[in-house]
């Protein structure tokens, strides 16, 4: 992870720290599918479009022992956790052998982050929570003069929620540019395809009248990601990044077919 209270959490001259993230995508993506072998009930799906995203944020956050100064990284899409963890374990956080263990009555590793999994900052699990949550630190975060961001990682699907429009509008009324969120938008949820259960194409319109900055990536294209990130830390206003995901059917015969 990278240190410093004071520094930007990222320079995209830097081309040895991309390396890095491509390797730990590529490692983080076979500890996900050893995984799904010994669990098959993970939802795969939802945690290979958000991988690349997982994997930025999480290797390029700043740590240090005031929290106020740190940075954090809330997956309000809870049910991605297997991504999380399979990124966690490629940067030596979680021991690669927990990794088995998932969903088993005595592992810290369960279908969604708990706070007592190493490296996890909040439980989550009920959709749109997430958001509410990373509100509420950024807003404390600036109350009390600190440097840390606070990035939030949301499913499409996740957009129905009623409590997203609140906490949307209460965000820019604050002005919390220590906020970022990042939309997997990979155009599936639970019920099917976002278009048919609730079209989203005017949601980035909306975020954007709010007051919001808004931003487009490649959400499996790390130089893309990090570059909107780039630009997303030089904002006056809170930041939604929407990044542009395929479904994954790199899995046959999963039963969770859906990603959100």
């Amino acid at each position: 992870m990278v240190k410093g209270d004071a520094k930007p959490i990222l320079n995209i001259r830097e081309l040895t720290k991309i390396e890095q993230l491509i390797s730990l995508v590529e490692e983080a993506r076979k500890n996900l599918l050893e995984m799904h072998q010994h669990d098959k009930h993970i939802h795969i799906d939802s945690s290979l479009t958000s991988l690349e995203v997982i994997a930025t944020l999480q290797l390029l956050k700043r740590t240090s022992v005031n929290p106020v100064d740190r940075d954090w990284l809330i997956l309000s899409k809870g049910h991605a956790a297997p991504a999380l963890y399979a990124v966690l374990a490629g940067l030596g956080v979680i021991p690669k052998a927990e990794l088995a263990r998932i969903n088993s009555i005595d592992s810290v590793l369960q279908n969604h982050p708990e706070v007592g999994a190493p490296g996890v900052d909040v439980a989550t699990g009920s959709l749109a929570q997430g958001l509410s949550i990373g509100i509420g630190i950024a807003a404390w975060i600036k109350s009390v003069g600190g440097s840390g961001k606070v990035f939030v990682v949301m499913g499409d699907g996740e957009l129905d929620e009623g409590q997203v429009w609140e906490a949307i509008t209460h965000a820019a009324a604050l002005k919390l540019d220590n906020l970022v969120v990042v939309v997997d938008w990979n155009g599936y949820q639970h019920d099917g395809s976002v278009k048919e259960v609730k079209p989203k194409d005017f949601m980035p319109l909306v975020w954007r009248a709010i007051g919001w900055k808004v931003l487009w990536a490649n959400g499996h294209d790390v130089v893309s990601l990090m570059i909107a990130l780039e630009s997303a830390l030089n904002s006056e206003s809170p930041v939604v990044i929407f990044a542009e995901t395929e479904k994954k059917r790199e899995v046959p015969g999963d039963a969770n077919h859906y990603a959100e």
